[in-house]
């Protein structure tokens, strides 16, 4: 054996990090392995809310590529934006956000080092690499995403449902770069279950489209619609594709020493496709059931904080995507929305209390007013990259 650890922590993105930082924190010896050299690119719209940050003793200002203080909303031809008084979502790039996160954990990151088999024994969990190197611990935590080869070697997850992303990378010049400054964009509508995105980067824009089981080449042929209409050239900027793990009701995310975290376990929420805030969530809660020698606790503690939030937001979909258009009529052009979904963002409020918030103030709600419909013409001059 090469080495022996406390902790075994497979992938270094959101979940990975979070898991490790705890860990060292507490004064366990941590192993991150990381197939890729950090850092590395990941497919990723990079949403997240400070608030959520704020669990972490230190300041992520040097990875925070822009701050949001308004929201478009598209859904046909028609687009409002709607100004936000909380100010807390920001974007990333998820390159630079996991490298930062790793980094700050005492931990042995070893990159370039990708997992290829794990044997989980009575007392340890060994895990080799695909150079053949071998190493022990006395737990693993699965972080290694969507496609996990640990969940795989171990068994778990064998009935997941993945979800598709399409997603570009944008350079646009500065008038569309400043359009979307500080206000990304969702469009609604245009894919059956799911929505197209432009978030907006420090010297670029994320283009990206997300759904729930795509007819062929739905995404692809939505992405070039909706970018055409709005006066985006994609033309010669690489796409990137990616499966999404969506949630949609208890699996087996565990074993008596090996736990799954963020897109290895699933927990990408199905109806928004938010998935950076339940990675963090179920690293932490994956480090503090192996801190507090529970490990068999932490299925039903994902369940409780994560799990039935998610399967709430399943029952939403049939609701809510078939009548887009008009819930953009009755509800997105009304800014007390938004605000809720911001507190959402902010891991403030459930699907539950969201919808028991939004029943109490439904006469407010429906005596507010609308924020006037964008100017089309500005928005959607074509200009050529």
């Amino acid at each position: 054996m090469d080495q022996r650890y406390d902790v075994i922590v497979a992938g270094s993105g959101p979940a990975g990090g979070t898991a490790a930082y705890f860990l060292g924190e507490a004064g366990k010896r941590v192993l991150i392995l990381e197939k890729e050299t950090l850092p590395r690119y990941k497919t990723c719209g990079g949403a997240i809310s400070l608030n959520v940050l704020q669990q972490f003793p230190f300041s992520f200002e040097p990875v925070i590529q822009s701050r949001v203080d308004a929201v478009t909303y598209a859904s046909g031809e028609k687009m409002v934006t709607v100004p936000l008084k909380d100010t807390s979502l920001c974007m990333v790039m998820r390159d630079e956000f996991d490298a930062y996160l790793a980094r700050h954990a005492k931990a042995d990151l070893r990159e370039g080092m990708e997992v290829k088999k794990v044997e989980e024994r009575a007392d340890s969990v060994q895990v080799e690499t695909a150079d053949g190197q071998r190493f022990e611990a006395d737990y693993l935590i699965a972080a290694d995403g969507a496609n996990s080869t640990v969940a795989h070697s171990l068994n778990l997850r064998r009935k997941k449902i993945m979800a598709g992303a399409v997603e570009i990378e944008a350079k646009v010049p500065e008038p569309i770069l400043a359009r979307y400054a500080r206000k990304p964009m969702l469009i609604f509508g245009d894919i059956g279950v799911g929505y197209l995105w432009i978030f907006p980067k420090a010297d670029h824009i994320s283009v990206g489209v997300g759904g729930l089981s795509p007819k062929p080449q739905e995404l692809q042929k939505a992405l070039e619609r909706v970018t055409t209409w709005l006066g985006i050239s994609l033309l010669g900027q690489p796409r990137h594709g990616h499966p999404v793990p969506i949630y949609t009701g208890k699996e087996r995310i565990s074993t008596s020493r090996t736990l799954l975290t963020g897109d290895a376990a699933g927990l990408v929420d199905p109806f928004t496709g938010e998935g950076i805030r339940f990675a963090i969530k179920s690293g932490r809660l994956a480090a503090e059931s192996v801190l507090k020698g529970q490990p068999k606790r932490y299925p039903a503690l994902v369940d409780q904080q994560i799990g039935r939030n998610h399967r709430l937001g399943y029952s939403l979909i049939p609701i809510f995507y078939p009548r887009t258009r008009p819930m953009f009529d009755h509800f997105l052009q009304r800014p007390l929305i938004s605000q809720k979904l911001i507190d959402m963002l902010d891991d403030r409020l459930s699907y539950a209390r969201l919808l028991w918030s939004l029943l109490v103030s439904l006469p407010k709600l429906l005596m507010e007013k609308k924020i006037p419909l964008d100017q089309q013409a500005e928005l959607t001059s074509p200009v050529d990259v």
